[in-house]
């Protein structure tokens, strides 16, 4: 039971279920905003109860269907950690002057209960207390760090750091290395701008849209931010015999045991469901390398969510996920034909990063869908032949919403890159006046909700 809840709570909370949702996804996928606006979605269903296949969680069957009452936030659960900021991220989408919320760091938790009438004959009001815990993505990039030696990683990450697209934002970090002597003694000042360099490249990265960025707690550090076990970085080899490289790898191996690890175990662990937010619309905007760079990593961090009989992670003592879906996000940047091709590209990329058929042999339920938690745009036909679907909306930087052309999306997987003809526009959110009452325009947001937790509520 939880403390500090009244006795009629506690009573109450014997005969609640509960489910736990890990959301995460990359910087920029879309985490924040789906947190958001589901939960909005789901305060707000009753505006829609008459209105079959309308609003924000049309296709939630629970709902459709007539079973579903009312959500409640239950912000007296778990009030001694740190809690998703759903108010602030509903008012910055439902004001006149709607902007995209502040990103989330670190890991934060959303409850609700969610009241629904049982089917069958005799019928019952029952709860499903749902808890989303939102973690970030870049703490995944960490997990093939577990297999590796401090020289091992040190080789790999600066051979990354030295490749063409990165090697700009990395020359800081380099040049400052090349100052460090081959017997330095260990340095903690030396050590803080060092990782400031290290890191400084890595969010340059990140901003672009690669993710292979280790370690990954530098760019969402959470509650450690400023900690000494996150002063990491990798060293040539030159430099790591001497007393500041061993110190180096020291830390490396107390980050392994001491932040990877516990994250792991801690968290996923409680997790019955899992979505996993992609923005691969912006990695294709950025063209090969960001995309080789993103099927790659999924490819090592996959495993993180394989369960069953066989568990390639014996250390995590196996998870409890039972369905799992990524989302391909920003699904209204594409014009309304090109939907269904974003998912497809979605499940192509899966078959290249699971070419030995691991996830689909060992997940009992995944899916994949394109999801807009938020819509930004409409969808709209030219007006002169030949007519061509294009999208209405406002992307930033630009004054006022008019009509855009995206452009196509590659069929072939992994793409033609020759071929591409695709133009990435970030949309802003147009007001929308009715939020707080009716929560917010959604592509596929019901149907996502319907699948994670649909049949919790027969």
């Amino acid at each position: 039971m939880q403390e500090g809840l009244n006795p009629m709570e506690k009573i109450s909370d014997l005969f609640t279920t509960k489910l736990t949702i890990g959301v995460t996804g990359f910087s920029r996928s879309g985490k924040t905003v789906f947190i958001g606006a589901l939960a909005q979605a789901l305060v707000c269903a009753d505006a829609w109860k008459q209105k079959t296949g309308q609003g924000p969680l049309a296709q939630f069957g629970p709902l459709e269907r007539g079973q579903f009452r009312a959500a409640r936030i239950r912000d007296d659960v778990h009030a001694d950690t740190p809690q998703f900021p759903f108010r602030q991220v509903r008012d910055s989408l439902a004001t006149h002057d709607a902007a995209w919320p502040q990103a989330t760091e670190g890991i934060s938790r959303l409850v609700l209960d969610l009241d629904y009438h049982t089917t069958g004959f005799y019928k019952r009001i029952k709860t499903l207390r749902i808890e989303l815990i939102d973690y970030p993505g870049e703490w995944l990039v960490d997990l093939p760090m577990l297999e590796q030696s401090y020289a091992e990683w040190s080789e790999q990450a600066l051979a990354l750091a030295g490749t063409e697209l990165r090697s700009s934002w990395s020359e800081p970090f380099f040049a400052q290395l090349g100052r460090l002597g081959t017997g330095e003694k260990f340095d903690e000042e030396q050590a803080i701008k060092l990782t400031g360099s290290w890191a400084g490249y890595l969010q340059q990265a990140a901003d672009y849209g690669l993710s292979r960025n280790q370690p990954g707690r530098l760019l969402r550090p959470g509650a450690l931010r400023n900690s000494p076990v996150l002063r990491l970085f990798p060293l040539p080899e030159v430099c790591r015999d001497s007393p500041f490289g061993k110190g180096m790898e020291k830390r490396f191996e107390e980050y392994k045991k001491k932040i990877i690890k516990p994250f792991f175990r801690e968290h996923f662990k409680h997790i019955d469901r899992q979505i996993v937010m992609l923005d691969l619309l912006r990695v294709l905007q950025q063209g090969k390398q960001a995309f080789d760079e993103m099927v790659e990593t999924f490819r090592e961090v996959l495993p993180v969510f394989h369960y069953g009989r066989k568990n390639l992670i014996p250390w995590l003592g196996g998870t409890k996920i039972s369905r799992l879906l990524f989302a391909a996000t920003k699904g209204d940047h594409v014009t309304r034909g090109d939907r269904a091709n974003l998912e497809q590209m979605v499940r192509r990329m899966l078959s290249l990063v699971d070419d030995r058929n691991e996830l689909r042999s060992q997940v009992a339920d995944y899916e994949v869908m394109t999801l807009a938690s938020v819509r930004a745009t409409e969808d709209r036909m030219t007006v002169k032949a030949p007519k061509r679907e294009i999208l209405y909306g406002r992307p930033a930087g630009e004054g006022k919403a008019s009509q855009w052309d995206p452009g196509g999306l590659p069929l072939d997987m992994p793409p033609d890159w020759a071929t591409v003809f695709f133009e990435f526009y970030r949309f802003e959110p147009p007001p929308m006046a009715e939020a707080l009452s009716e929560g917010y325009p959604a592509i596929n947001l019901g149907k996502a909700l319907d699948y994670l937790i649909g049949e919790d509520l027969k």
